[in-house]
């Protein structure tokens, strides 16, 4: 059963991830070839699979948490167990389609791991509600993983649409990024440069 305080939470968060994936569905239609296309690079493909799984993932759970009278922990246990199965075959497939890009694969074993151990805790936490599902610390505590969910869908969705070649915490924080970026201004000031140039 879910407790009434959480339903308002999983009432705002099925509306939040609807609107989440139509804007996915909207920026993929935009460009298909490039990021879902037979011949996309295997890294769009599998950042649009891993925000589109996560998103739904968020959503079904959400909806089926607006029902007081619910039993969130099969549902959350069968999506779980799809999360946790598309994240390892993102993994392979990034490992086996690029050979010569192991480095970047390396470089997004953070977003890989950080799925799976969100997946695993919520396939725990779900596992914990089927078996006891009037115990509302359990539920509580799915919320959060929800949350941690979402985090993992936006950033994969960030990679995917506002930075293709690089992670979105290495975009933000990056001393290098924020270097190149004064520098390009500067540049783009100075009429003097400008005529050197």
């Amino acid at each position: 059963m879910v407790p009434e305080g959480l339903r308002e939470f999983f009432i705002a968060s099925t509306g939040a991830s609807a609107t989440l994936l139509g804007l996915l569905f909207v920026a993929i239609a935009v460009e298909p070839k490039s990021i879902v296309g037979e011949h996309s690079p295997v890294e769009s493909r599998a950042r649009a699979s891993s925000a589109y799984t996560a998103l739904l993932n968020i959503f079904f759970i959400s909806l089926l948490g607006t029902i007081r009278t619910s039993n969130l922990g099969h549902l959350s246990l069968i999506l779980a167990a799809v999360g946790l199965a598309n994240t390892l075959g993102i993994g392979v497939n990034l490992w086996r389609e690029s050979p010569r890009r192991r480095s970047l694969l390396i470089s997004r074993v953070g977003l890989l791991l950080g799925s799976t151990v969100v997946y695993t805790l919520e396939l725990w936490y779900a596992w914990q509600i089927a078996k006891d599902p009037g115990n509302t610390a359990h539920i509580n505590t799915l919320a959060y993983v929800l949350i941690a969910l979402y985090a993992v869908a936006l950033g994969r969705a960030w990679e995917l649409l506002g930075a293709r070649d690089q992670g979105w915490l290495k975009s933000l924080f990056s001393p290098r990024n924020m270097d190149e970026g004064r520098n390009k201004n500067r540049v783009g000031d100075d009429p003097e440069q400008k005529a050197d140039g």
